[in-house]
This record gives C-alpha cells, structure tokens and sequence, in this order.
C-alpha cells in the first residue's frame, strides 16, 4: 500500500502540522503507504526537506534494484518540498550543535547533525522515527508510529 502521491493531491488538507521537514526515513515510510506518516505529511503546511536528505534518498535510489523507478519517485516528491540548501547560517548552526553535543557526549550521525541545523534553521518540526533527535535542544521531532 501507498499513499496518494503528493503530486497528484493536496498539500493543504488541514494545515494543523505546520512547517514539518522530513527525513529520509519518513519519506520511506510515505512511500510504504504508512496512514499516520501519511496522514502528517499531507498536513504539513509547508514541507521542507533537507537537501542532506534529498541525497540520502538518491543514494538510496541508485544503490537499488529498481534505480529509475526509485529515482523517479525521490524527484517527484522533492518537487512538493521547499529544500534547505546548507548555507551559511545553516553551516554556523551545525558547528554550535556538534560543538554541543560533543560536550554532553552524544555521538551523532554526521548527517543528521547537518539535517538538525537545516531544520533549525528554518524554524520547522523535523518528521523522524530516529531517538537521537529528540534529545537535541530545540529541536521538534514529530513521530509516527509503524
């Protein structure tokens, strides 16, 4: 099962999420056809990506079976988010963050450090099923559940 694709509905059914970016593994579960991922992602008024997770997806594209269908379906969503290109006010948030979480002794995934900031930056929910965000200081994570 998958949701209706977001280039063939709407974007505006309730607007009760508000800014809400995505991670990769919310877009995977979009594309599986999750309702509550769905049901969020749908809601969203503005639906932001970072451009760290446009690559996660394409790298995740290209290393499977079905590359141009994968592909195809990783541009085609991208095309209904607003992507967070990592400038320099996002590139300053990363730094303050990783020097952060290096004092409190987090180890943290490289890209999801840069996926924070981006998402920091830009003032929106970050949409993720991964337990390290959520102990990053301002910082919304908003969950679903499998």
């Amino acid at each position: 099962m998958r949701c209706v694709p977001l280039w063939m509905g709407s974007l505006s059914v309730s607007k009760a999420s508000g800014r809400v970016a995505v991670d990769s593994n919310a877009v995977i579960a979009y594309r599986e056809g999750n309702a509550e991922a769905c049901r969020l992602i749908e809601e969203a008024e503005v639906l932001f990506m970072p451009v760290v997770v446009f690559g996660e997806l394409l790298y995740g594209a290209m290393n499977s079976g079905r590359k141009e269908e994968n592909e195809r379906d990783v541009r085609d969503f991208v095309e209904q988010c607003v992507l967070v290109y990592t400038d320099e006010s996002v590139a300053a948030r990363y730094a303050a963050l990783r020097c952060e979480l290096k004092r409190l002794g987090r180890p943290t995934p490289e890209n999801d450090i840069w996926i924070a900031a981006a998402c920091m930056e830009v003032g929106a929910a970050l949409m993720s099923r991964d337990d390290h965000f959520n102990g990053i200081e301002n910082l919304r994570v908003v969950a679903w559940t499998q």
